[in-house]
């Protein structure tokens, strides 16, 4: 995909953020809990979902790590090793600019702002768990973790289409986030996925994938 199409995708994602947090974040997350009080027990499991992103985060990036050098030792396939190095790159990279962007945004994240009913929006360099809501990490973090798998395993690209869209809809509907924080760790987890790629396109100085 082109340079254009790629400068038209963030305009567009930057758009509909901004369309999201004026008319859709605040109906979107009442809506959702409505629909949680009328089903008890679905909101308490809800409610008791862990945070697990962290684990997630460190057992992916060892095991992409570990997976890549050991085919790189044993010469296993090379499209495989790449895609474990691409993973190893992408995940950690991910990670980190997901934690400075929440630190930065400050943004109130959806059960905060419904057991509050505080001021909605960014607060710039907040910190602390409540006002961490933008990007969203799992969206971010299973972003370019899809990507990966549809770019080295193209058959598995609608798979990994139907796979974000019901996370998406399950961080709405669990209000685990606005829509914003969602639509935002999407477009966050595609510009790593295209760093990194042009990053390790330029060191080998070849196809990345």
């Amino acid at each position: 995909m082109g340079s254009p199409f790629r400068v038209g995708g963030i305009i567009l994602a930057i758009v509909l953020i901004a369309i999201s947090q004026r008319y859709l974040d605040i109906g979107i997350a009442l809506f959702s809990e409505e629909m949680l009080r009328s089903h008890g027990m679905l909101a308490s499991r809800a409610s008791d979902i862990p945070d697990l992103l962290l684990p997630i985060f460190c057992v992916i990036t060892c095991a992409s790590w570990l997976a890549y050098f050991h085919l790189e030792r044993r010469g296993g396939p090379a499209l495989h090793a790449r895609f474990f190095l691409f993973v190893g790159w992408t995940i950690p990279v991910a990670f980190f600019l997901k934690s400075v962007l929440k630190y930065m945004f400050g943004m109130i994240n959806t059960r905060a702002w419904l057991a509050h009913r505080g001021s909605y929006g960014f607060h710039w360099f907040h910190g602390g768990s409540d006002y961490s809501g933008f990007p969203s990490g799992h969206m971010v973090m299973f972003t370019v973790l899809m990507i990966a798998i549809g770019r080295f395993f193209p058959r598995l690209r609608l798979a990994c289409l139907v796979f974000l869209l019901l996370l998406a809809a399950a961080l709405l509907v669990t209000d685990y986030h606005f829509l914003s924080d969602v639509i935002a760790g999407f477009l966050l987890g595609i510009l790593v996925d295209v760093l990194v790629h042009h990053f390790l396109v330029m060191a080998k100085g070849g196809d990345g994938g």
